[in-house]
């Protein structure tokens, strides 16, 4: 940029002097008049391009962020928080079979989808995750997992000899932006039964505690 300034300041400089606008024929005081002025142009000449670029820099650089938070689509207030209970007895979970946690209490930045029980990071980030599970089958367990991108990375088993059990976990993992996040039937092992009970007991959460 400036050796521009430099070559568009010399090629009317050049100009002046084959104009013959820098003499008057005799040397005399015209000629630097003349040339006074000459150096108030350029002075001018630059100040305004400088200003121009200066204008062009700020507005790549809005541009630029702009065009950033449109990618990532990051929830302006900087929090990422959910929460979602079961509503419906689920009462056939299959073998990997996505816990779809109906209702939603909270979903602060749009990361949760109740149609898939799935949790999708709008950041990337360090999460914190919780889930619990309510075991109503009598003398039966029920195996389930969290997993992120179909990776377990968190178990919850519970059940007993009586009836009423609610087992649950915690678990703190990093995110990148896009990758999801949700519960599943871990296999057809004992129980695959989990009542709703009105809701409030089977329940998956989680926030971000801190974006990259």
């Amino acid at each position: 940029m400036a050796a521009m300034l430099i070559c568009l300041l010399a090629s009317v400089f050049v100009c002046k002097l084959s104009s013959g606008f820098l003499f008057d024929g005799n040397g005399g005081p015209d000629s630097f008049s003349s040339l006074l002025k000459l150096i108030t142009d350029e002075k001018r000449l630059r100040s305004d391009i400088e200003v121009q670029i200066q204008t062009l820099k700020n507005d790549l650089q809005a541009l630029k962020s702009r065009h950033q938070s449109s990618l990532c689509q990051c929830p302006k207030s900087g929090v990422v928080a959910f929460s979602a209970t079961l509503t419906k007895d689920i009462t056939n979970l299959g073998i990997e079979a996505p816990i779809i946690f109906d209702k939603v209490i909270t979903n602060v930045g749009g990361g949760y989808d109740p149609r898939h029980g799935h949790f999708r990071a709008p950041v990337s980030g360090t999460y914190k995750f919780s889930f619990s599970i309510l075991q109503g089958t009598a003398a039966m367990w029920i195996s389930t997992e969290l997993v992120k991108e179909g990776r377990p990375i968190g178990r919850v088993k519970t059940g007993d000899n009586g009836y009423w059990t609610l087992g649950s976990n915690v678990i703190t993992t990093h995110l990148q932006e896009g990758e999801d996040v949700w519960v599943r039937h871990k296999a057809n092992e004992g129980s695959n039964i989990i009542p709703a009970d009105h809701g409030h007991f089977t329940m998956f959460t989680g926030h971000l505690i801190r974006a990259d």
